[in-house]
């Protein structure tokens, strides 16, 4: 019983981090302009991602590495989608 609970858990936890990435790119898609949104935050949560997926592979935490890799592949998709409509002239890295 305790492993279905943590099993949902783990889904529940992997679904509300895609929603909250579907949120800003649905944003910006419709608004066809990102210039409100920080691609230097992105950045950070790209680096966070990568650390805790290094522990969690040293610790061998298989639930965790899941939780931690589907975020950081769609932080890269919607960072991509963000800087595709940054104003002209806009560098991601200065």
């Amino acid at each position: 019983m305790i492993k279905l609970v943590g099993g949902f858990l783990v889904a529940a936890s992997v679904w509300f981090d895609l929603y909250s990435y579907w949120k800003q790119v649905a944003k910006t898609l419709r608004e066809k302009e990102s210039k409100d949104v920080s691609t230097s935050a992105y950045l950070m949560k790209i680096i966070h991602y990568l650390c805790s997926i290094g522990a969690l592979l040293i610790f061998m935490n298989w639930a965790g590495l899941i939780i931690e890799t589907v975020p950081l592949i769609c932080c890269l998709i919607v960072l991509a989608v963000v800087a595709k409509y940054k104003p002209k002239g806009w560098k991601l890295f200065k």
